[in-house]
């Protein structure tokens, strides 16, 4: 992939990191490895080498930090490529999570019935686990069938996943699901 950048900066969730070609954010990891373990894994993932941009993508930069603080960001017109990322599949599930509201929490089943495909929950479970733009593809607002907080691939796990929840005050109940 050809013209990559990346950036690191620090919010209240910890380090994070973003990275992002000429179609858009391709990754972004919080809390954060050290920059230099992130871009050599991009760099291998990718096949391409990755330069250090402070000035570029500033305003979702600032929406995230603002979204960390506790404020309700919503992330719709960010430039997403997820061409490195997943095959349709992922691609379909990362699109349907993207139509979570902000504060409210859906089940793994009622993804896969949303892409048409009902006895997929696992397969789906699986995709939000390669999400590659948490919280812009908001993953951590799926849960499974009875509420119960499951799979959380960030790192952090499920502490991460209870602490974004917390954050967009999500009090989980059965009728929502």
């Amino acid at each position: 992939m050809e013209g990559l950048f990346y950036t690191s900066f620090s919010t209240t969730f910890g380090m994070v990191n973003m990275a992002w070609g000429p179609k858009g954010l391709i990754m972004i990891t919080f809390p954060g490895p050290s920059q230099k373990t992130f871009t050599k894994g991009l760099e291998k993932r990718l096949g391409g080498s990755i330069l250090k941009d402070d000035n570029s993508y500033k305003d979702i930069k600032k929406a995230l930090k603002r979204y960390f603080e506790g404020e309700r960001v919503l992330f719709k017109d960010v430039p997403l490529d997820l061409s490195a990322s997943g095959g349709a599949f992922e691609q379909e599930v990362w699109q349907k999570i993207r139509e979570i509201p902000y504060g409210r929490v859906r089940s793994y089943g009622w993804l896969a019935r949303g892409i048409g495909r009902p006895r997929a929950a696992r397969a789906v479970g699986r995709a939000c686990g390669r999400n590659p733009l948490p919280p812009i593809i908001p993953c951590h607002r799926v849960v499974g069938a009875r509420g119960e907080l499951v799979g959380y691939s960030g790192q952090g796990g499920l502490k991460i996943k209870r602490r974004l929840l917390e954050l967009e005050a999500v009090f989980i109940c059965r009728d929502s699901l």
